[in-house]
């Protein structure tokens, strides 16, 4: 009997470590959390324009999109912040790291129901920083997660399929 209850134990704290290994990188499989940094950092100082999606002007979901397409995410396609939320491969986390995606939500009231939408996206880059397309500048800019950005929430999320 007592060799059933050290079993289970062991196979208990087992199931519990394994349970605490990340299972997937903060970057697109197959790159680094460094190449996702530098390749977002390329774009600081591009204006910030609604529907952009180059180097002349770039809104925030481009960005992210733009940036994953550079470092290799192959199998990335474009979406709207609130598609990008709702994507399967983008995985939430509560431990960001860098090259996580990071969304801002808030509350939105409407016909007496609130909703928590996704209102924007950005590239975590780690010490409590992102890069986005700045509401404040009108560019890409490096922002603080401190800052209070536009009375919303962040959640992170990693994108994780090839």
């Amino acid at each position: 009997m007592k060799t059933n209850k050290q079993k289970v134990i062991v196979t208990f704290l087992v199931v519990i470590l394994i349970a605490f290994i990340p299972l997937a990188a903060a970057a697109p499989v197959g790159t680094s959390e460094s190449a996702v940094v530098e390749a977002a950092n390329s774009w600081i100082g591009v204006k910030s324009v609604h529907g952009g999606n180059n180097t002349s002007g770039i809104d925030c979901s481009h960005l992210v999109y733009q940036v994953y397409k550079q470092v290799g995410a192959k199998s990335i396609v474009f979406q709207t912040v609130p598609n990008m939320k709702n994507n399967i491969y983008y995985v939430t986390t509560t431990s960001p790291a860098p090259g996580d995606v990071i969304f801002w939500e808030k509350d939105v009231t409407k016909n007496d129901k609130t909703y928590w939408l996704a209102g924007h996206v950005g590239i975590y880059i780690g010490n409590e920083q992102f890069i986005d397309t700045s509401f404040d500048t009108g560019k890409v800019t490096t922002e603080s997660i401190s800052d209070v950005y536009k009375d919303g929430m962040p959640y992170y999320a990693r994108w994780s399929h090839t």
